[in-house]
């Protein structure tokens, strides 16, 4: 039995300091959702993402700027048709539950994501791959089924993370994986209560030496933007993400916060479904385009704090090419004038979807008053998400799509103009197999699409990928709206929290100053 020991008035002041100091390392943010699962490999929402950046990691990342970085892998080289890379992996690492991180645990994990038998919602990202071999401890052989060029980027996409094998094995019913996440992250998970919060704990043992700097982060879910900004206000929380654009002087008002402000690759654009008659003709299309201010719809969703559409796809993604050919600059009098060339100098009624998100709706609103004042009349129809998604990404027949128009935005989330680009305007991608709710569908932007991901040689890629944006920007398959920026709002004591461009939070390398 020990003996008791009395602790001196000095001892207890400094464990009390200690613990206080303790409890000063947990981050805790608040975000506008929950998350739905902690594996990457059967996830499509950010919010997920953004937590289980924290557990888990990949072969190929990307930094702040959108720029690919080598991270579990260390380089790769590939063949002059994009069918066959081989990968060069980074040695003494070790998985939260001490399994190695080796050629072995990558090809476990990319056989996985390749199985299209899995059901797992990100399966069909990697259908490309036909088998991976194990060279050495240290290399991978990957074989595709097609030419990709894109496929060292779509490495680097949020689901394509390494797990622990060990785990993989241990739990091979998604309901239980997804409850048991063990990957190679400077944070281990401790504990999820949905709805509450996710709480991750500082890995002892990552190899990255000196990282993370806090102990602990817990993540809360808190939809209403107003509470969000009421809890860091009032010290409750050390950031919230996204900061929405109408609370930002609220922010800024209270000299103990700040704002951190990154560009995004988020595309926000009115999608025009050209299944219906008027919206088959570019005139109309193009119409549609001038008659829309991209600066003050900026103004009226995001502060300004963005910039206005130049292209089919954002500044920030790989292959970006400013657009010079035709100038969508707001013209309302042109809008007008293509309108009448087409067959409808006295208007036409369009339907236009949005989701019920008060963002969303006051966008709705703001391009009814725009498009109105060219002569087109359009009903706005909010509705929640589980509705949008079935009469929207749920229609099986293109002749049953029943909108005009559709309010939404796009995140490349791979970094790369594939990804921009053929989900939403290749022909192949038609609703349900992607997300083209155009119902677009051109040769010549099919071809370039297609022609970008021939070869891994960027030269050749850029050129494939110039031509297509050409194509796309002249004949406007959707409204080109803009890219709002990424808005966090956190403590001034705080650095390392901010929102990667591609709209996930990154938080790994926060720091308490």
């Amino acid at each position: 039995m020990k003996p008791l020991v009395r602790r001196s008035a000095v001892a207890l002041g400094l464990s009390l300091c200690l613990a206080a100091f303790a409890q000063a390392q947990d981050l805790r943010i608040s975000a506008y959702v929950d998350i739905t699962g902690m594996d990457p490999h059967d996830t499509s929402d950010n919010a997920s993402y953004s937590v289980q950046s924290g557990v888990f990691e990949r072969l190929f990342q990307f930094d702040s700027k959108m720029k690919l970085t080598p991270w579990l892998a260390t380089d790769y080289t590939s063949n002059a048709d994009a069918t066959e890379f081989v990968l060069n992996l980074r040695s003494g690492v070790t998985f939260q539950d001490g399994t190695p991180f080796d050629a072995e645990a990558v090809k476990t994990n990319l056989d996985r994501l390749a199985d299209q038998t899995k059901g797992l919602k990100r399966n069909s990202l990697y259908k490309m791959i036909k088998t991976v071999t194990v060279v050495s401890p240290t290399q991978v052989k990957v074989e595709l089924n097609q030419s990709f060029g894109a496929f060292i980027n779509t490495l680097a996409h949020p689901s394509a993370v390494m797990w622990s094998p060990s785990i993989l094995k241990q739990y091979p019913e998604e309901a239980q994986l997804r409850l048991h996440p063990v990957g190679t992250g400077p944070f281990k998970f401790a504990e999820w209560q949905p709805g509450k919060f996710v709480k991750l704990i500082k890995n002892p043992t990552y190899w990255r030496q000196g990282w993370p700097k806090v102990d602990s982060v817990t993540i809360s879910p808190s939809p209403e933007d107003a509470t969000r900004v009421a809890a860091l206000k009032a010290g409750q929380v050390d950031a919230i993400y996204p900061l929405p654009a109408d609370l930002i002087a609220t922010v800024q008002s209270d000299s103990k916060l700040a704002i951190q402000r990154d560009p995004s690759i988020y595309l926000y654009y009115m999608a025009l479904n050209t299944q219906h008659k008027p919206l088959a003709d570019v005139r109309v299309r193009q119409a549609i385009n001038y008659a829309v201010n991209r600066d003050l719809w900026l103004k009226v969703g995001f502060a300004g704090m963005g910039a206005p559409a130049t292209s089919a796809m954002p500044a920030g993604v790989q292959f970006y090419e400013k657009q010079t050919a035709v100038d969508y600059s707001y013209n309302p009098e042109k809008a007008k004038a293509l309108l009448k060339e087409a067959g409808y100098g006295e208007g036409l009624d369009l339907k236009l979807w949005s989701t019920n998100t008060t963002p969303a709706v006051r966008a709705a609103q703001f391009l009814k008053q725009q498009l109105g004042a060219v002569g087109i009349r359009v009903t706005v129809t909010p509705m929640d998400s589980g509705t949008r998604n079935a009469k929207l990404w749920g229609v099986k027949d293109p002749k049953q799509a029943e909108y005009d128009l559709y309010y939404g935005g796009w995140s490349t989330s791979t970094g790369d103009a594939d990804w921009a680009l053929r989900p939403l305007f290749a022909t192949e991608s038609w609703v349900p197999t992607s997300y083209n709710v155009s119902y677009y569908s051109n040769a010549e932007a099919d071809k370039a699409i297609a022609g970008g991901l021939q070869t891994a040689d960027p030269a050749k890629r850029a050129v494939a990928y110039a031509e297509a944006q050409k194509v796309l920007w002249k004949d406007a398959p959707i409204a080109f709206l803009g890219t709002p920026d990424n808005l966090v709002g956190k403590t001034k004591n705080l650095t390392g929290v901010s929102m990667l461009a591609d709209g996930n939070l990154l938080f790994t390398q926060a720091e308490f100053k």
